[in-house]
């Protein structure tokens, strides 16, 4: 069991993005990682009527106490790979939010406080394995490699090994790794920056 120095009480996850990339699993090899380090953790999926292709977000409560509300409030950390799932899954986001997103397909953020991570998760998954199941993996190491003083690296790999399917191994922990390293050696951007960008390209597009 490891260690509680390393764990911050009371964690708010979500990934949000469109059905068919992957965040439901992600959100599932969170909360068992984190209850295998002894930790109390629930997921909750939110489906829209239209599955794949339609918005789609779980949402990751870590708690070192007994988890009595399993709703998230204020969200820690924050990975959208897809413009439907931002427009309908970025609220509730804290000032000092961790957020990621997937910079070809989450353009239109708003104006906001918070430093995002553009990474290319879909990017990678697609480059690196060729199928999107991976996605969650990628994802994950992105989370992780942010995120170190919740679930340590070694636990969430472990967690992986143990639950994925049967022929799957090689290539989560391939596609945890690339998430992992792409987002170390990104830099993050302030909100409102991405967003001005956003609002010159429209504007240019206009006139064109």
């Amino acid at each position: 069991m490891q260690s509680r120095e390393r764990r911050q009480v009371k964690t708010e996850i979500r990934f949000a993005g469109v059905g068919g990339q992957g965040n439901i699993l992600a959100g599932e090899w969170l909360a068992l990682a984190a209850h295998n380090m002894g930790m109390q953790a629930v997921q909750s999926p939110t489906y829209t009527a239209q599955v794949r292709g339609g918005p789609t977000s779980v949402d990751v409560l870590i708690d070192d106490h007994e988890i009595v509300f399993p709703r998230l409030v204020a969200i820690d950390f924050f990975c959208c790979l897809a413009q439907e799932g931002w427009n309908v899954f970025s609220r509730k986001l804290k000032p000092d939010s961790t957020v990621v997103i997937a910079p070809d397909l989450v353009r239109r953020v708003g104006e906001g406080p918070q430093m995002i991570y553009p990474v290319p998760i879909i990017t990678i998954t697609r480059q690196l394995i060729g199928r999107m199941v991976y996605t969650s993996a990628v994802a994950l190491g992105s989370c992780c490699c942010l995120m170190p003083q919740l679930i340590p690296r070694d636990v969430m790999i472990r967690t992986m090994e143990e639950n994925a399917p049967a022929g799957t191994v090689e290539n989560n922990l391939k596609a945890f790794e690339a998430g992992w390293e792409a987002t170390a050696n990104t830099q993050p951007r302030p909100r409102n920056d991405i967003a001005r960008e956003y609002e010159e390209a429209l504007k240019q597009e206009s006139h064109a």
